[in-house]
């Protein structure tokens, strides 16, 4: 048995895909790249009914239907349609061929599930397939039938899901333009008044071929019910990928949140297909100024939930600013095959690392990426000698079991150092002013004096002084050569 998968008005279906609710609006396709003046190759139900018809340019399109969206055909909205229909596809049957733009043909042999295979089967099967492609923003017609050409005759000419079981028949009821006869050979056929295949094939043979040639072998080829072939099959490539023009400038965060949510579903959808898990994810905004905005998302543990790619995307886009506005968005995930990990007994995991993941992002959010991460010491001296690194929890060792020790005092830093005044004696200070202490200095220890980078112009030198007021506050002073100011405070 074999299937076959066509898409009605192909190139009119690979635009609409990421946007489905236009199909209940008048949309009509226009070729630019097309020599002559661009015509009207495809349209929507509600602007055939306004009067749209194929062949008519733009401007008789918009004298028809005032209301009318003119839309461009994508040659690459048509090859990530195509991508879609041979992903879902695999998901059914790992023998695919890709046919035509907007047709595939599946081998059904070897499926247990289709085992024996009887009509209410076969249609139930179907049915599944084309629920996962309405999902995927197409709108597919399915043939079922004993042979490639049966089933390629059942998805063009059938219903939306049509398994032949009377092949005679149904070959017979088909119209003769279904065996896509040349142009002369067609006026031929319908000055003879045939119009079915059945009236054709009634002909004998041999004075159809003594009148037509060569190519009425090729027509009763077409109309056999048992001739069969073997497919030219492939593999759904690995892209996975979702984009979006917009016919009017973003500035908003919504209709992207909103464009971005229903991407992340459908590309989950085809990794669940596919089993495959996303590991990253790169986004790219095109600007109305012609700039590009491009962010690589990396997700902390590979996944195909699209709630937390969708929180992942929202998290970033809170934090970015762009010069114009948006006219352009694509959204491409990087996969992997889903990790599988047993732990010992003993050991444990982050419950849920993709939630402190995007704990971190929020919080980059609000005080900005370079305040955020894992402090590591630079290979320099100095008390700030020190970056942010993202937390990374692979491969650590475990920590040992801490020895009992003394409770020491807390150093907490003050960031930005406030300022002070102080009054020394001797270079020893003994009274304070500032926004945190005021008054005099009953204990003061040090100096601690520092010093480095001396043979470049940044060098620097402070004094560390730790002193106690008369409240009981504990106060790391720092002399340098702008003045004092108050390091930190000792808990």
């Amino acid at each position: 048995m074999y299937a076959a998968l066509h898409l009605p008005r192909f190139p009119l279906q690979a635009v609409l895909r990421p946007a489905p609710d236009l199909w209940e609006q008048p949309v009509a396709l226009v070729d630019p790249r097309a020599r002559g003046t661009p015509v009207v190759l495809e349209a929507t139900q509600p602007a055939l009914e306004s009067g749209v018809e194929r062949g008519q340019t733009a401007t008789q399109a918009l004298a028809r239907c005032a209301g009318v969206r003119i839309r461009h055909r994508d040659p690459s909205s048509e090859t990530a349609a195509t991508d879609v229909l041979l992903q879902c596809a695999y998901g059914f049957s790992p023998h695919l061929e890709s046919t035509a733009p907007g047709l595939c043909t599946m081998d059904l042999r070897g499926l247990s599930r289709l085992q024996p295979p009887e009509p209410a089967t076969l249609q139930a099967w179907a049915g599944e397939l084309r629920a996962v492609l309405l999902a995927q923003g197409l709108r597919p017609r399915i043939g079922v039938g004993a042979t490639p050409n049966l089933a390629r005759h059942a998805a063009l000419f059938g219903e939306e899901v049509h398994v032949v079981t009377d092949a005679t028949g149904f070959v017979a009821s088909l119209p003769v333009s279904a065996l896509e006869p040349s142009s002369d050979t067609a006026r031929i056929l319908a000055g003879w008044g045939l119009r079915t295949v059945g009236d054709l094939l009634a002909l004998d043979p041999a004075e159809l071929a003594d009148r037509l040639g060569l190519e009425a072998i090729g027509l009763l080829a077409a109309a056999s019910t048992r001739t069969t072939r073997p497919l030219n099959t492939v593999r759904p490539p690995e892209v996975w990928t979702e984009s979006w023009d917009f016919e009017d400038p973003v500035e908003t965060l919504e209709p992207l949140l909103f464009l971005l949510n229903r991407f992340t579903g459908s590309l989950c959808a085809r990794l669940a297909l596919g089993a495959r898990a996303a590991e990253a994810m790169d986004l790219s905004l095109r600007l109305e100024s012609g700039a590009r905005l491009d962010r690589r998302l990396a997700i902390p543990e590979p996944t195909r939930d699209p709630a937390v790619l969708q929180r992942l995307l929202a998290t970033h886009l809170e934090t970015v600013r762009s010069e114009s506005a948006v006219v352009g968005l694509r959204l491409t995930l990087e996969t992997t095959v889903p990790a599988q990990r047993q732990f010992g007994l003993f050991e444990t995991t982050l419950k849920d690392p993709r939630q402190f993941q995007e704990t971190l992002g929020r919080i980059a959010a609000l005080l900005g990426p370079d305040r955020v991460g894992t402090p590591v010491k630079l290979p320099r001296h100095g008390v700030d000698a020190f970056r942010l690194a993202p937390p990374e929890f692979e491969g650590i060792p475990p920590l040992a079991q801490p020895r009992p020790a003394l409770q020491a005092p807390g150093l907490r830093r003050l960031r930005p150092a406030p300022a002070a005044t102080v009054e020394a004696v001797e270079g020893r200070p003994v009274s304070i002013r500032c926004p945190i202490a005021q008054g005099r200095l009953v204990v003061t220890l040090g100096p601690w004096r520092a010093s480095g980078r001396w043979w470049e112009s940044g060098a620097w030198h402070r004094e560390e002084w730790d002193a106690t007021t008369l409240r009981g506050q504990v106060l790391r002073l720092v002399r340098q050569p702008e003045g004092w100011t108050v390091d930190a405070l000792l808990d």
